[in-house]
């Protein structure tokens, strides 16, 4: 199934870190299946990058980025004569949309577990730089 997580992982673990040479019709085969998975990644991503502005660090910048990888890597004018680096390209980047969609469902996640009551130590860090702290003395 095109974006399923274990699908990308095994597909860039194949051309990423493998380190067995590939034949020319596992080379097709990876090609067709990571722009599958840039695909089916791409628009998840894109729908993600609205509430990625509000997160904290830089993971609505990142998706901004691997989003501009996903345009480059799916634009007819993509370099396709050199197989290696476009299965490469695609690979990274099918990695990259997997990883931003994990991290965002994680975060999603400890939002919907994390107390809302900021005298709970373990919802300290929404109340900015200093707010353990403060929220630690009681005050």
């Amino acid at each position: 199934m095109p974006g399923a997580e274990e699908a990308v992982k095994v597909a860039c673990h194949r051309v990423l870190w493998d380190m067995r040479p590939i034949e020319p019709a596992e080379s097709q085969a990876l090609l067709s299946e990571l722009e599958a998975h840039v695909r089916a990644l791409g628009p998840r991503v894109a729908a993600l990058v609205p509430d990625l502005e509000r997160e904290p660090g830089d993971i609505h910048g990142v998706a901004l980025h691997v989003l501009r990888q996903v345009d480059e890597v799916l634009s007819p004018s993509a370099p396709a004569s050199d197989a290696q680096a476009r299965l490469h390209d695609l690979a990274v980047t099918a990695r990259a949309l997997s990883g931003v969609i994990v991290l965002a469902d994680k975060r999603a996640r400890e939002r919907a577990t994390r107390p809302a009551d900021h005298g709970d130590l373990a919802a300290a860090d929404d109340v900015g730089p200093a707010g353990w702290l403060v929220t630690g003395l009681g005050v």
